[in-house]
């Protein structure tokens, strides 16, 4: 289940603090630095400078979805090793985890970010997990607290591109002609006929 939206860096963070304020919360690095151990994340604010990385992404785990994440060593071939730096990697693992990736630069524009999870029946068809581990997921709680967060996405979105919400920093952003999103081939502005504006009231704090 993939939910796609456009944020700012800002609206990003809001969102992180939405899974903080999930009891049971764990917020982590899912793909280690090379060489280094995965990082854990306490606050919105350790979020906010991984967000300064390029090419890196976060991953929550809540305690009642079951199936808590399990490290995974990838190690490099030598020519990797010379690249990066780094024997290898650890990946954190688990079907029941949420990505959050952050996409915010396509040919001058804010292109758009997107959480994801497994649902269970794409995960018995697709992923790499065994049934013993899935059999450990919560479906139920997965799909509830995937579902809660995309309503209030959409909910405290002003405006869509498309069908997807544009939350409320970057509607200013747009709105004041400071971006343009990019709209999968063409990049839009305020004016564009693919923007639809939903709750213009709706601002950024």
């Amino acid at each position: 289940m993939q939910t796609t939206f456009f944020a700012t860096d800002k609206d990003l963070l809001e969102i992180v603090q939405w899974f903080f304020d999930v009891p049971g919360a764990m917020l982590f690095e899912p793909a280690s630095r090379p060489g280094l151990p995965n990082r854990q994340f306490t606050s919105v604010e350790d979020v906010a400078e991984l967000f300064q990385e390029p090419g890196r992404y976060l991953a929550a785990w809540i305690e009642s979805t079951g199936a808590r994440p399990v490290p995974r060593d990838i190690n490099f071939e030598p020519s990797t090793q010379s690249r990066f730096g780094g024997s290898g990697r650890n990946n954190l693992e688990s079907p029941s985890i949420f990505r959050i990736f952050r996409n915010n630069n396509q040919n001058g524009c804010l292109a758009s970010s997107y959480f994801t999870c497994w649902n269970e029946k794409g995960a018995r068809q697709r992923s790499i997990y065994s049934a013993e581990l899935l059999d450990q997921v919560d479906w139920k709680a997965v799909r509830l607290l995937e579902g809660h967060l995309r309503r209030k996405l959409s909910k405290t979105s002003p405006a869509k591109l498309g069908s997807h919400p544009i939350m409320a920093n970057a509607f200013d952003e747009l709105r004041q002609g400071r971006i343009s999103l990019w709209g999968w081939g063409s990049a839009c502005s305020f004016t564009s006929p693919l923007i639809t504006v939903l709750r213009p009231h709706l601002e950024s704090a």
